[in-house]
């Protein structure tokens, strides 16, 4: 978690020099992502909450993610993940929303789908989806897509607020 440290510290910098703020929207991380953030000192400088939306039904009622493109696309999907994104922004003041949804271990079922996270990262007019598959065990899969999350953030405020 160290990396992720370093790495949310300067997000934390970014984000306070550049009057940006966030907000994330967690499935799979079930707020792993909230948590880390707010364990540094003066978060709320830019950080402005989390929704966890664990369930598909807190995806529909309070994201605003239609049913039936959950129906159509799966829970985990690059297409819920993005729209995810797009409810927290409409949901919470933020200029940068994060969503993470996935599955963090394999089922019992024969035909389980391995596990996987998609994570958007959106702005008003910028947004950038990503897909990875994950190979370690429950907890260890919520730590490397936190980790996850923090590199996209962190290349989202470089590729759209930055100027060279």
């Amino acid at each position: 978690m160290n990396k992720a440290l370093e790495k949310l510290k300067i997000i934390q910098e970014l984000c306070t020099r550049h009057n940006i703020k966030i907000s994330t929207a967690e499935s799979c991380t079930g707020g792993f992502i909230s948590k880390l953030i707010t364990d540094q000192s003066c978060s709320s400088d830019y950080y402005n909450g989390s929704i966890i939306a664990y369930s598909n039904e807190v995806k529909v009622n309070i994201l605003k993610v239609p049913h039936e493109d959950i129906i159509k696309y799966g829970a985990v999907s690059e297409e819920v993940s993005f729209l995810m994104a797009q409810g927290l922004l409409n949901t919470i003041d933020c200029n940068i929303a994060i969503s993470a949804t996935g599955i963090m271990e394999k089922g019992k079922a024969k035909d389980s789908k391995n596990p996987q996270v998609f994570i958007t990262t959106k702005s008003d007019n910028h947004h950038i989806s990503s897909h990875y598959y994950l190979h370690g065990n429950r907890y260890k899969n919520r730590q490397n897509t936190t980790n996850h999350a923090l590199d996209c953030l962190y290349d989202f405020i470089h590729k759209n607020y930055l100027v060279s």
